[in-house]
């Protein structure tokens, strides 16, 4: 967790040397945080050093002490002889608790929220005092001890999004989707995308203040260990700013993790419950947060907005709530895939692709390259977020958890019986932002995976 956590959050060390001008005055309560932060990183580690900075060299120690899993004693040890060793008018942190006391201006804070074993819930808002599950009736600590069995690392998106605003050159350059994109009818960034514009026109309100931020949300497991042989996953949840020029905006650098999740077996549809204190956030932004911008000198409301995601196919069906197995497993098709049953291969294999050809091409009427049949048929429809919701009205899903039948040993799933329900197995979280029914484009697969 750690590693991901500077590997996503922290800047590179050259940034880190070479911070940005940002203008402390108005700020509010930050301003003296920030101001105390910028002190740290004029000041050299010792006299004639043009390498490091006191923070930039903090920073690198306290990275590598992630990396390597140093023990605290044994970081404080380093830092004992470092002092001796350097001049004796170094500004070297002289202990941990130093160190650590400068770091957390940075702004690199989490908030631990326990949840449930079998992910039927967090234990957070009215819950928060809970000791086992309102579902499952599972305990929220081990036997042996106090320890929680599962916690849920949340990093908050809405102090990230206003230091985006902290400097004058982020400032600017978060302006760049209005004032530096060309719209020439090709696709050099979101912004010349159908989506984005649509959006505008749907939401002219938040348009007209180009600060306003536009956000992509991907998520996907990967093992910490990097061992293929461990079984164990972690779930991280990431948001990209997309104001910013293509040629920072998909950088790591401007990566903002926003949630890690444990593991240790895939969430699948209860990815939801995790996704709560996200999704909060994403409501009190589409209100408005008051945010000082450091280039025009001015407080203003700062806005944003959750465009779409963007995963591998397995990821897409866990956060639209369409599966993708089955006989319906096109989520652009819908209910009008097109698939046939292998009997001996015992899989489904899927057609029709050539529908979305235009009408007079040559593959439509060949038969010996594909299927034995002409095709005539038309591209269905692309399913809009309010037609989606049509089709699951009225429908009852199974609630989030995994809870296992004593009897059968398999997980208990409500009977869902409803003619209209074609592949759908929940009703997304994102449903509960206001404007998500209304966007064009909700869920993209990846590049990598096309």
């Amino acid at each position: 967790m750690t590693y991901f956590k500077m590997r996503f959050l922290v800047k590179p060390l050259k940034e880190l040397v070479l911070l940005p001008q940002v203008d402390t005055e108005g700020i509010g309560d930050e301003s003296e945080k920030l101001h105390r932060l910028m002190q740290e990183a004029e000041k050299a580690l010792y006299p004639e050093c043009n390498e490091f900075t006191k923070l930039s060299f903090t920073v690198a120690l306290y990275h590598i002490k992630y990396l390597c899993n140093w023990s605290d004693k044994s970081f404080s040890m380093l830092l004992d002889l470092l002092k001796k060793a350097l001049p004796l008018n170094n500004t070297l942190p002289n202990s941990l608790y130093e160190a650590k006391k400068m770091l957390k201006d940075l702004g690199l804070r989490y908030n631990k929220i326990d949840a449930c074993l079998n992910d039927c819930m967090l234990y957070w808002k009215d819950a928060s005092n809970q000791k086992s599950c309102l579902k499952c009736g599972a305990s929220m600590y081990t036997s042996d001890n106090k320890v929680p069995k599962k916690t849920l690392r949340h990093f908050p998106l809405i102090p990230r999004l206003q230091r985006l605003y902290r400097s004058s050159v982020t400032s600017s350059e978060m302006r760049w989707h209005k004032d530096g994109c060309m719209d020439d009818g090709k696709i050099r960034h979101p912004a010349n995308a159908e989506a984005w514009k649509d959006f505008d026109r749907l939401h002219p309100t938040f348009s007209a203040d180009p600060r306003n931020v536009r956000l992509g949300l991907s998520s996907d497991g990967f093992n910490h260990h990097n061992d293929i042989k461990n079984s164990y996953s972690i779930w991280h949840v990431i948001v990209v700013p997309y104001n910013l020029p293509p040629w920072k905006c998909m950088k790591q650098q401007s990566f903002t993790l926003t949630l890690l999740i444990p593991g240790k077996y895939q969430l699948g549809n209860d990815i939801d419950v995790y996704l709560q204190p996200l999704i909060d956030e994403l409501k009190l932004l589409w209100d408005g947060v008051d945010t000082y911008d450091s280039l025009k000198k001015e407080s203003f409301r700062l806005r944003a907005c959750l465009l779409w995601t963007i995963n591998n196919f397995p990821t897409y069906a866990n956060l639209s709530g369409w599966s993708t197995k089955g006989a319906l497993a096109c989520p652009c098709c819908n209910k009008e895939t097109m698939s046939t049953w292998l009997k001996h291969s015992r899989k489904h294999c899927y057609l029709g692709h050539r529908r979305f050809l235009e009408g007079n091409h040559k593959f439509r009427m060949d038969k010996r390259g594909f299927n034995g049949h002409v095709e005539l048929g038309v591209a269905p429809q692309s399913l809009s977020g309010i037609a989606s919701l049509t089709q699951m009205e009225g429908v009852e899903f199974p609630t989030f958890g995994k809870e296992s039948d004593k009897d059968t040993g398999k997980r208990k799933r409500a009977g869902v019986q409803n003619e209209l329900l074609f592949n759908w197995k929940k009703r997304n979280i994102f449903f509960e932002l206001p404007y998500w029914k209304d966007n064009l484009l909700c869920h993209n697969l990846d590049v990598m995976h096309i």
